[in-house]
């Protein structure tokens, strides 16, 4: 009996731990300028110290085969997102969830969310960031599809009117 419930109590335990899921919210969505840069790439953001410091790590050192924590926002533009929501959710893009933002002085605005129906004028999100597949869907830094702009045209798409001072 004792063994019983003790691998229920584990059984039950890991379910927890597999199906943690981090659903964003539009306050989420900070300046830019509030995340951590990483050189060359995108912007990260995460409400725990600890998680922050993992994706950092993750961003940084740019191995494959590595998963960012649920919780995880990444943003290259002020304008779209990508969050690693987890749980159960779109096992096809690896648990990470796709925004479309509208961004004002204000603060944040939702416009699309979701997995491979989210679009952007180059197509589905997922799509395009299934090329980065081993990179736990993260194109930035590796021998990917690039999105063929210029560092100065990627500056100038980073302008955030959310943030005090924008760039």
């Amino acid at each position: 009996m004792r063994r019983i419930a003790l691998a229920l109590s584990l059984a039950l335990a890991l379910s927890g731990v597999a199906t943690a899921e981090f659903v964003a919210r539009e306050k989420d969505f900070r300046c830019l300028l509030d995340g951590r840069a990483v050189a060359g790439k995108h912007f990260v953001f995460h409400r725990r110290h600890g998680r922050l410091r993992k994706a950092l790590r993750i961003a940084e050192r740019d191995l494959p085969d590595k998963r960012y924590p649920v919780g995880t926002i990444l943003q290259l533009f002020p304008f779209e997102a990508m969050v690693k929501r987890g749980g159960r959710f779109n096992p096809e893009g690896d648990g990470w969830e796709f925004f479309r933002l509208s961004v004002t002085p204000a603060g944040t605005k939702i416009l699309a969310r979701g997995g491979a129906e989210v679009v952007n004028i180059a197509g589905s999100c997922q799509g395009c960031h299934a090329a980065g597949r081993s990179y736990d869907f993260v194109c930035e830094g590796h021998a990917v599809a690039s999105l063929g702009l210029s560092e100065e045209t990627i500056r100038a798409l980073q302008h955030d009117p959310r943030c005090p001072s924008a760039p």
